[in-house]
């Protein structure tokens, strides 16, 4: 079965996004970093993706679906919600089965991309295999966290961490 990953960018004082969802303050790091878990090597090992509604219409707005050819599912509230996108569901009821009918039916990794809310139903749910947390050397002052604003708890041991030549910290957190 696949494992999944949280694989996300966040600013020094932890947020993923200022209030308006605004990501400027990445603009001065898009160069690669240069460590196992920069964006090509890591998407090399991605085999599914899963995002919220939220998330997959951020997404289309930088110019279109950047995950072609991976399946993937787009949790949503609504259910009359579609996506247009091939190999792509979008999930309102039995969504955590969903999910792991995905993670039972790909190889390597299902990537939750972006997205503090799901990423909190995922670890409430013991669904988040590890969490490969990227900060960037940045504080924002208020943002969307990470994690979302649900009440969790679990434990996380680090397996491994790197630092880029411009500051950027890497820590991959595997589930205890």
């Amino acid at each position: 079965m696949a494992k999944t990953s949280y694989y996300v960018a966040v600013s020094l004082d932890g947020f993923l996004a200022r209030e308006d969802g605004v990501m400027d303050w990445l603009a001065n790091y898009t160069k690669p970093l240069e460590t196992p878990y920069d964006y090509d090597p890591f998407y090399q090992t991605v085999s599914a993706v899963v995002m919220g509604r939220k998330t997959y219409e951020t997404v289309l707005g930088f110019g279109g679906y950047p995950y072609q050819g991976k399946p993937g599912l787009v949790l949503s509230k609504d259910a009359g919600f579609q996506v247009k996108e091939s190999g792509v569901e979008s999930v309102s009821l039995n969504w955590k089965e969903e999910v792991e009918t995905l993670k039972a039916s790909v190889k390597d990794r299902v990537w939750l991309v972006g997205g503090g809310e799901v990423a909190s139903l995922f670890v409430r749910e013991n669904l988040l295999d590890e969490i490969i947390l990227t900060i960037i050397p940045e504080t924002i002052g208020t943002g969307i966290q990470w994690l979302g604003k649900i009440p969790l708890s679990a434990s996380w041991l680090l397996s491994e961490h790197h630092v880029s030549k411009n500051g950027v910290v890497q820590l991959v957190y595997a589930k205890r």
